[in-house]
């Protein structure tokens, strides 16, 4: 759709993205990148997302979390890459994962049997399929020891699934400086190599092995050597997930987000803007109204505790907010209507309110803003590569 029908815009900028899928290979000394598109690309478009990494960063696994995202990226034309599911899959998506070559994540005998009798029904000799190994999350996986067995057993014996990668998933990753959350983490990676050793000895070689998330590529290396690729999601769009910030891979932010002063009015005190009369100044405050709200993503809690945007490089707080427009207190700034307004990025003005920011201030993960992005907000994609 034309740019000019929304009232705000996601710039992406896909070099970035780019750069930082080298940086993480860099990084990890050559391992492979595998990219999680999940929750709409968090927010900046699962199918450019997808494709751009496919088609320019030379991406041939994709992680997604569901699967009609895998789907949406299959039918834009992307099938260079193999897809895996990291979530639950629910048994009537299973026929669509067969038929669609998706890998979906075995935990479960219920699963693996009907995995198995959708693909002999296709005619399939040997579907792919993950094996999720259950380290300390208590979410979902296979535990190491009996249970493991026991359930490569009855895998093997069905005769027709090939385990063609073994993940687990970290809870305490992000802590890297903090020593319990480090040693956690070790003792989930120590429960992993258990049961990666299990899966060999059951005469299983999988061809993906990963168990580093975004935390866990930054800082714990001894897990590189057993692991063909690190799994990343927020890393390979800018923002680490470690708590301080920690950022040693150099990651750039790629994505900033926009929109438009569309009326501006002083407000004297006795009066009030916005519903609730949520703001009331004791002097004369100059307030403009911008064009997006809580309905296009904007989180209404941390819009009504005074978040900042840019204004001219200059920061402005929230004084109120609706589903469709808000309320800036743009007193002693110099501007028009038609000005643009910074909610994250840069605004040229060599200011920056980062996402990093963003999530700290929210109290949240760091892109807890982005997935909460609606599809009124314009994606707009830029590469140097289309010109």
């Amino acid at each position: 759709m034309d740019i000019n029908c929304y009232n705000s815009r996601l710039d992406i900028d896909l070099d970035t993205i780019g750069e930082n899928i080298n940086k993480i290979r860099a990084y990890t000394g050559g391992l492979e990148v595998l990219p999680v598109v999940k929750s709409n690309a968090y927010g900046l478009g699962t199918v450019p997302v997808a494709n751009y990494l496919v088609r320019e960063c030379g991406i041939r696994f994709l992680a997604t979390a569901r699967i009609f995202e895998a789907c949406q990226i299959l039918d834009s034309g992307c099938t260079d890459a193999e897809i895996m599911i990291l979530g639950p899959v629910p048994s009537y998506s299973i026929p669509v994962a067969v038929e669609r070559g998706i890998q979906i994540p075995l935990f479960l005998k219920q699963d693996a049997k009907q995995l198995s009798e959708e693909a002999a029904k296709r005619g399939i000799s040997q579907v792919k399929a993950h094996l999720k190994i259950e380290t300390g999350m208590n979410r979902i996986g296979v535990k190491p020891g009996e249970e493991l067995d026991d359930f490569l057993r009855y895998v093997n014996s069905l005769g027709n699934i090939t385990i063609d990668g073994v993940f687990t998933h970290f809870a305490t990753a992000d802590q890297a400086n903090e020593g319990a959350g480090n040693d956690f983490t070790r003792e989930q990676f120590a429960r992993f190599q258990q049961g990666l050793d299990q899966v060999k000895q059951a005469g299983i070689s999988p061809r993906f092995i990963h168990c580093c998330n975004t935390g866990a590529t930054t800082w714990l290396k001894e897990a590189y050597p057993l692991c063909t690729h690190v799994r990343v999601g927020s890393l390979y769009l800018g923002y680490s997930s470690i708590q301080n910030d920690w950022n040693p891979i150099g990651v750039k932010e790629s994505a900033s987000w926009k929109t438009l002063i569309v009326n501006l009015r002083t407000i004297q005190p006795g009066e009030s803007v916005g519903y609730g009369r949520a703001f009331r100044p004791t002097s004369p405050a100059k307030v403009a109204t911008i064009g997006i709200g809580y309905g296009d993503g904007y989180v209404r809690s941390f819009a009504m505790n005074h978040a900042p945007v840019l204004v001219h490089g200059t920061r402005c707080p929230f004084v109120g907010t609706a589903m469709d427009q808000s309320f800036v207190d743009v007193t002693g700034v110099d501007c028009q209507i038609g000005d643009e307004v910074t909610l994250f990025g840069a605004d040229g003005s060599g200011n920056q309110i980062s996402g990093l920011e963003i999530g700290h201030l929210m109290g949240e993960t760091r892109l807890a803003m982005f997935t909460h992005i609606t599809e009124r907000v314009a994606r707009v994609y830029h590469t140097k590569k289309e010109g």
